[in-house]
C-alpha cells in the first residue's frame, strides 16, 4: 500500500515532464532543438497507460479511505456512548453528537455531559460564537460583571459586537444565570435571521405584549422549537444543556427541523 501511495505521489511529477516533452516535440521534427526527446505521438502513447494507472490508484485511495472512516465509526461505537450519562437512546443523543462533532459544545471534563443540567448565559454566548465562527479576539465587552479574565470574555464580547446578546438594566451581563427558553428564542432569531411565516397560530402562555413574543413564534415558524403538546411554550423555565444542543442544531441545520 505504501509503495502504490508513493507512486501516485510520483505518477503526477512524470506525467508533467512528459507533457512538457509533449508540447515541445509539436514544434519541430524529432532530433531536432525544437524536439530534442521524444515526439507527440510517442508521449501520448507513453501518457495514456500511465494516466490509467493514476485514476487506477486514485480509485483505490478513496476506497481505503472510506473503508478508514467506517472502522472509525465503528471503533467508536464499540468504545461505547461519547459520554457516560448520554447512551445512544438518549432523546437528545443524535443533536449532542452532531454539536461535538463541530467542535460546538463539549462535556464536563469528567467523561459526561451533564445533559439536563441548566445551560448557563456564558455558555450559550459560546456556543453561538462557535457555531456561526465568529472572531472572537479582540473584541470587549461592554458589560461591568464580565471582567478580562473571565473565561468566556472573548466569547460574550463577540457574540454583543455582533447583535445576538444584550445584558440587564444597570450594564450587566449576568454570565452565570440560567438561560430561559425566551431569551434563547431570541439569541436564535437574532443568531440565524429568522423571520416569522404565520404557519404558528401562537402559544397560549405567550401573549402578544409578551417582551419575545415575536422571537418565540420566529422560533416556532421556521421548526426549530413548536413548544409542548398542551400548546404552551412555557417562556420562563431555564433551557437544559441537552435543549440548547438541539436548538442551536436545527438552527444550523434547516434539515434538521420540524417540518
Amino acid at each position: 500500500m505504501r509503495n502504490k501511495i508513493r507512486y501516485l505521489i510520483l505518477l503526477p511529477v512524470l506525467l508533467g515532464f512528459l507533457a512538457a516533452q509533449a508540447v515541445s516535440a509539436g514544434s519541430g521534427p524529432p532530433g531536432s532543438s525544437a524536439n530534442p526527446v521524444i515526439t507527440k505521438s510517442y508521449a501520448d502513447k507513453v501518457l495514456k497507460p500511465v494516466q490509467e494507472q493514476v485514476y487506477a490508484l486514485q480509485a483505490e485511495l478513496q476506497s481505503l479511505r472510506s473503508e478508514a472512516s467506517g472502522l472509525k465509526t465503528a471503533l467508536a461505537r464499540l468504545k461505547g456512548p461519547l459520554f457516560s450519562d448520554v447512551p445512544p437512546e438518549h432523546w437528545a443523543s443524535g443533536d449532542i453528537q452532531y454539536m461535538v462533532d463541530r467542535g460546538i459544545i463539549n462535556g464536563m471534563g469528567d467523561g459526561t455531559f451533564a445533559p439536563g443540567n441548566p445551560a448557563r448565559r456564558s455558555e450559550v454566548a459560546a456556543m453561538l460564537v462557535k457555531a456561526l465562527d465568529l472572531p472572537a479576539a479582540g473584541a470587549e465587552v461592554n458589560f461591568k460583571d464580565v471582567s478580562a479574565g473571565h473565561w468566556a470574555y472573548g466569547y460574550i464580547a463577540a457574540a454583543q459586537n455582533a447583535g445576538i446578546i444584550s445584558g440587564f438594566p444597570g450594564g450587566e451581563f449576568r454570565p452565570n444565570d440560567n438561560v430561559t427558553r425566551a431569551q434563547m428564542a431570541t439569541m436564535l432569531a437574532r443568531a440565524y435571521g429568522l423571520e416569522k411565516s404565520g404557519t404558528t397560530a401562537g402559544f397560549k402562555d405567550v401573549r402578544p405584549d409578551y417582551w419575545a413574543y415575536d422571537t418565540v413564534l420566529k422560533l416556532a415558524d421556521n421548526g426549530i422549537s413548536r413548544g409542548y403538546p398542551d400548546g404552551t411554550f412555557r417562556p420562563a423555565i431555564s433551557v437544559s444543556r441537552a435543549e440548547v444542543a438541539t436548538l442551536l442544531a436545527k438552527a444550523m441545520d434547516p434539515a434538521r427541523r420540524t417540518k
